[in-house]
């Protein structure tokens, strides 16, 4: 069995890990394996773990670019050069490749749903496979309720990460040492990973910095990402006078390094179907405070193993990162609570063992 992986582009982040992981694992597991992107800041690391790669020139935003057609032919030629048993795509623009380069080359295709979708031209044109992988409760319900796909077309597999990478327990010397390569003081570290954009609600965290501060005034915050909103953000940070309490950190790869400084972890996103980022910052044994919003409730139990806030609160915010850095007792408890939920369940072995069986039954069902 060999799974052409298609994707928009394959840089660090929630879509880019995703597609690292399960390759590794796939290989792992020896299944045949081809990532086919624009490339991005994870190709060395593909490379490294000698997983085959395809160039297309494919990043755009638009189902409708003059790229999605010169691609749909560039992976119908992979397909017969790599002898391709099923595609897996992971975007909006690489699902519609999918759709018209499997009808060319007469093999199935299949879809991850990382998140929400307009409706657009959805329900006219089906572009979700065979099979379409939800990540999370939420996401199945919003392609059951939104879209109109049949219980059965919908296969449930939750966001899995390599548990035992992020239960490594750091010395207070190893924290020294991050802390001061990325320009921090003595004090607690608030922090938050994922790319800068609208819908990850980063501008909530600096705004509750504000407060934050004015009550703590060696708390600093660190934003590990990248993306189009890092300007503003910045302009942000700088109108507000918290220019000495940020640090943005570029994206990488080991986030457990930097989870491991930080005191409290903040996910404050407007849409999320699940989050990587926050399932990591859990397994580390993170207090975590995070939005109530897609998928974050399903991993969440407010004040069990985490705190919840409603979407874009900055007060909730602020009172939710101060409840937890006064209360060691509290941060502790959740900390240890959230790396307890974070079961097989989310292991990226159980994810990647799934994601197979459905390959499997989608190639069978094809005949091919």
């Amino acid at each position: 069995m060999k799974i052409l992986q298609l994707t928009t582009h394959i840089n660090i982040g929630g879509i880019g890990n995703y597609v690292y992981s399960l390759s590794k694992a796939l290989k792992a597991k020896d299944v045949g394996c081809v990532v086919a992107s624009a490339g991005g800041d994870l190709e060395s690391e593909l490379e490294k773990l000698g997983i085959a790669q395809a160039r297309l020139d494919i990043k755009t935003k638009s189902e409708l670019s003059p790229k999605v057609l010169k691609s749909i032919f560039a992976v119908r030629s992979l397909i017969g050069r790599e002898s391709i048993d099923l595609i897996h795509a992971h975007t909006r623009v690489s699902q519609v490749v999918a759709r018209l380069a499997s009808s060319l080359a007469k093999i199935p295709y299949v879809t991850t749903c990382h998140g929400y979708f307009r409706k657009r031209m959805r329900k006219v044109f089906d572009t979700w496979g065979a099979k379409v992988i939800a990540i999370s409760d939420a996401v199945k319900e919003h392609l059951e309720d939104d879209f109109g796909l049949p219980a059965g077309r919908i296969a449930l597999i939750y966001n899995g990460i390599d548990l035992e990478r992020f239960r490594k327990n750091y010395s207070d010397v190893e924290k020294g040492t991050v802390k001061r390569s990325l320009g921090l003081k003595e004090g607690p570290v608030i922090g938050t990973i994922g790319r800068f954009s609208d819908v990850k609600g980063q501008r909530f965290l600096i705004e509750a910095m504000k407060g934050i501060t004015s009550r703590r005034r060696d708390a600093q915050c660190v934003l590990v990402g990248g993306g189009p909103e890092e300007l503003n953000l910045r302009k942000l940070a700088k109108t507000l006078g918290l220019e000495g309490s940020i640090r943005f950190v570029e994206p990488a790869l080991d986030t457990e390094r930097l989870l491991a400084i930080m005191d409290v972890f903040v996910f404050p996103s407007v849409k999320e179907g699940l989050g990587i980022a926050l399932l990591e910052a859990l397994a580390s044994g993170k207090a975590c405070a995070a939005s109530d919003v897609g998928g974050i409730g399903n991993i969440i139990k407010d004040g069990s193993n985490g705190l919840l806030f409603k979407v874009g609160d900055v007060k909730a915010i602020e009172g939710a990162v101060m409840r937890l850095l006064d209360d060691k007792r509290l941060r502790d408890e959740l900390g240890r609570s959230g790396r307890e939920s974070m079961t097989e369940k989310y292991s990226l072995d159980v994810m990647a063992d799934k994601v197979v069986g459905v390959y499997e039954e989608v190639i069978r069902g094809s005949g091919t």
